[in-house]
């Protein structure tokens, strides 16, 4: 097992003539609202998501949670999903072949959650594109990330559709005065069935540095592959689709003048997915998908005073392309495209009331052959406006309501109101409303497309409604010297929520035609409970309980959400050392399996992942980690083929980071 460990290691390294570097200070670069010219040690805890402006976490109006850099170290993960997954209010939903997962942020859909790249959109193709795909998760290398902001809770009113559940921004490393850099090599031994089944490989490098006083850059990239898991109980089928990777991203600031920063982003990724899998009929195939991504930005931000101003125009590009076997058909071409023009002011009254407003331009456009003329868009106007007003030295409330001008659904206001509370020094308490909406997709709503899927065929419907959300929260946060607890209650009521339903069968008694329809609301509530206790100098224990209660209209429950979600750790630290032990645990669940013609909900086993990890710094440019993910080896299919999505069996991770 060491000897192929070590192999993958070498191989991943092969080629590479890498200057050991040291990892780059955490520097924010944080949303483009950020004072250009604000050191990096004056952030503190200050998050920019939750209000566009910089502010207190402990401050900000509704739930937030902070992934920092150490932590996404720790974790090491592969993309977005392995780093947040085990952050309150997340949940993982399986969402078709290829063990492939989607986020649920308390137990909203993963479309109505906003992914962020520093404050840009990513394109929501997990819904746009198809409804199995989970392509927003790797637009950027992970070794890029400074630290993940999860807000939950409706946040439509600064960033518009998308919002309903809440926002993820990704916030990537800020390029420095001074050249740093830093490489790290991960190798994947994963306890597959067959040869190499889960086995991998990663290269991560960053560079930064200044090219003139007043001209930053930084640069990173990823290159990665890990092969396929077969399954146990289909013999020639994967169970979990292989994947490999390249992406590079890339940032230059430029400062033309105090306070005045203009910031040139470019991204660009390609991957290749592929599994062995058979149609209906049991004839097995190949399918391979490529998929290419790429996000252009510029923008400016300034100060005059007090005032903070920024302009961006940023377009976002994905295209997909399936491949198949055996004569099988595959799925047509697809490219889902978004520009976007935003210009945003932030400004105090006084001095106890701080405005931000915001104007938006957005048009989405697809090229899809099932489509009438190969492509369509939609434009999206919006403008919106806050209110942040300390009421009390101990009291801060914030307005605001956002206007969204939709060229198919028309006008759409969401308006939000929130009230943070500091009762004492250690106890603060929040309360907030806020109400949002999401548009159809062009697929379906665009008259005459539809599409095949097995023996289905799903179907338009120019008629649909946007789905709208109506949240409550109240929390409440205490901290002290040696611990801290969050708490908060939430109640989402979802309506006009799309899906399909049956239409009729087709000539021949055999297909089904499903149409897109409004047809079912939802009610969401739950609580959640989260705590970080300094057991020692040494020793440090965080966990976070999520409870849900997710029904239909009819009280029926909805499937794939996990009434109870709990995540825990235990992380000790003496000088160069750092050992972590992790558990996460999805208990009381069903899950909708088809019988014949119908889909019957059905219960699954609870189950808990856990991994334990040790990092040593070995040198001061030096750092050494090795892990054991899934210790337990749970294997999803074997403990029900009810469940959509599989996770690696027991996999040894080995990373070796340099820095200089």
């Amino acid at each position: 097992m060491q000897k192929k460990l070590l192999v993958i290691l070498i191989s991943s390294a092969f080629g590479l003539n890498a200057t050991w570097a040291d990892s780059a200070d955490s520097t924010d670069n944080a949303d483009e609202l950020n004072n250009p010219q604000k050191a990096p040690d004056d952030l503190g805890d200050i998050i920019v998501t939750a209000t566009r402006s910089e502010i207190d976490i402990e401050d900000a109006p509704g739930s937030v949670t902070v992934i920092n850099h150490e932590e996404i170290k720790q974790k090491g993960g592969n993309n977005i999903l392995d780093i947040i997954r085990g952050t309150p209010g997340i949940s993982l939903q399986g969402i078709g072949s290829g063990g492939r997962k989607a986020l649920s942020l308390r137990g909203m859909e993963s479309k109505h959650t906003l992914i962020l790249v520093n404050g840009k959109r990513l394109p929501a193709s997990n819904d746009v594109i198809g409804p199995n795909t989970d392509y927003q998760y790797d637009w950027i290398p992970t070794g890029r990330i400074e630290r993940i902001e999860v807000v939950r809770g409706p946040m439509s009113v600064l960033y518009g559709a998308d919002a309903l559940a809440g926002v993820i921004n990704i916030i990537t490393r800020k390029p420095t005065d001074k050249l740093e850099a830093d490489i790290k090599l991960t190798g994947r031994l994963a306890n597959g069935d067959s040869a190499n089944d889960g086995d991998g490989h990663d290269i991560e490098f960053n560079l930064s540095g200044s090219i003139r006083p007043t001209l930053q850059f930084s640069m990173g990239g990823q290159q990665g592959r890990r092969a396929s898991v077969s399954s146990k109980l289909k013999p020639g089928q994967s169970v979990i689709e292989g994947r490999e990777k390249q992406q590079l991203s890339l940032e230059l600031n430029w400062q033309p003048a105090d306070q005045h920063n203009i910031t040139l982003e470019y991204s660009n990724g390609q991957e290749d997915r592929w599994l062995d899998t058979a149609t209906r009929l049991n004839l097995p195939y190949k399918s391979t998908y490529d998929i290419d991504r790429q996000q252009l930005s510029l923008g400016w931000k300034g100060s005059i005073g007090q005032t903070l101003s920024s302009l961006r125009a940023y377009r976002s590009n994905v295209e997909i392309t399936n491949h198949t076997t055996n004569g099988v058909t595959p799925t047509v071409p697809q490219e889902l495209q978004e520009t976007i023009m935003e210009g945003t002011i932030n400004f105090p009254v006084g001095l106890k009331q701080t405005i931000t407003a915001g104007l938006e331009h957005r048009i989405e456009a697809l090229e899809n052959p099932n489509l009438t003329g190969g492509k369509d868009d939609f434009t999206l106007n919006s403008l919106y406006l806050q209110d942040e007003v300390d009421l009390t030295e101990r009291t801060l409330i914030t307005l605001g309501a956002r206007i969204d001008d939709h060229e198919a659904f028309g006008s759409e206001v969401s308006p939000r109101a929130s009230i943070v509370w500091n009762a004492t020094d250690q106890w603060i308490f929040k309360g907030s409303y806020g109400h949002g909406f999401r548009a159809p997709t062009i697929k379906q709503v665009s008259p005459g497309y539809s599409f095949p899927l097995g023996i289905f065929v799903i179907a338009s419907n120019p008629d649909l409604k946007p789905e709208t959300n109506n949240a409550l929260e109240l929390g409440t946060h205490y901290s002290s010297e040696k611990y801290r607890i969050d708490a908060a209650v939430f109640d989402n009521k979802v309506k006009n929520l799309i899906d399909t339903r049956f239409d009729t069968f087709l000539p021949g008694g055999v297909r089904q035609q499903w149409t897109y329809d409004n047809i079912d609301e939802a009610h969401l509530k739950g609580a959640e409970f989260s705590t970080e206790v300094q057991l020692s100098d040494a020793l440090k224990l965080t966990a976070n309980y999520q409870y849900l209660d997710a029904k239909d209209s009819g009280g029926e429950r909805l499937e794939r959400r996990p009434r109870h979600t709990l995540s825990t750790g235990l992380s000790w630290q003496k000088n160069d050392w750092k050992v972590h032990l992790n558990a996460e645990r999805l208990a009381d669940q069903i899950i909708d399996f088809r019988v014949g013609r119908n889909l019957v909900p059905t219960e699954v086993p609870d189950y808990t992942l856990w991994n334990v990890g040790v990092r040593n710094t070995i040198s001061k440019h030096i750092e050494l980690a090795a892990s054991i993910e899934n210790l337990t080896d749970v294997r999803l299919e074997e403990e029900s083929p009810v469940f959509r999505h599989e996770e690696y069996p027991r996999t040894l991770k080995l990373e070796l980071r340099g820095s200089f």
